[in-house]
């Protein structure tokens, strides 16, 4: 029974911080973050706003990524999760 509920614990421990990879995400492309950015230089030849948007771009897709790799090893087996309530 225990078991069951860890896995529960570990599949919306997951869940939740692919919510927060969300709300991290949209707020690293906001205009007052991305603003930070917005300076005149070049790093290789390729400018600093660039580079920022497809880094936090690349970011992103990494952890995305990772979370669903978590997402899908979390799986509770079909049998268990309809006899047994994770909240009790």
């Amino acid at each position: 029974m225990t078991d069951l509920r860890d896995t529960h614990l570990r599949r919306r421990k997951v869940r939740d911080r692919s919510i927060v990879h969300v709300l991290v995400g949209t707020a690293l492309f906001m205009p007052p973050i991305v603003g930070v950015s917005q300076i005149d230089a070049k790093i290789g030849g390729v400018p600093v706003p660039l580079l920022y948007v497809f880094g936090v771009w690349a970011l992103l897709i990494v952890a995305a990524m990772l979370l669903a790799r978590r997402l899908s090893g979390s799986e509770i087996p079909s049998g268990s999760a309809e006899t047994a309530d994770p909240d009790t």
